[in-house]
């Protein structure tokens, strides 16, 4: 009985419809149907790219910001 008070309920029927429509979206801007279009701009960064070198520039990325959120630290002015 619940199942069919819920099956006219306008917010249901809204959330099909936005699902519908961005499988439809995805379907229709990626090259691969298959595929979703988020995957693109990593397949298109792997054919230049190897593996190494995108660990090397996570690894620097990720010292950057501990080396600068040590360097905030050691050097913060405490409000005393």
């Amino acid at each position: 009985m619940g199942f069919l008070k819920n099956l006219g309920d306008p917010d249901r029927q809204a959330r099909a419809r936005m699902e519908a429509a961005e499988r439809e979206s995805e379907r229709q801007f990626s090259a691969d149907p298959s595929r979703p279009r988020r995957y693109k701009l990593y397949d298109r960064i792997a054919s230049r790219v190897s593996v190494n070198v995108m660990n090397v520039i996570i690894g620097a990325t990720v010292l950057l910001l501990v080396l600068a959120l040590i360097i905030g630290v050691a050097t913060g002015n405490p409000q005393r």
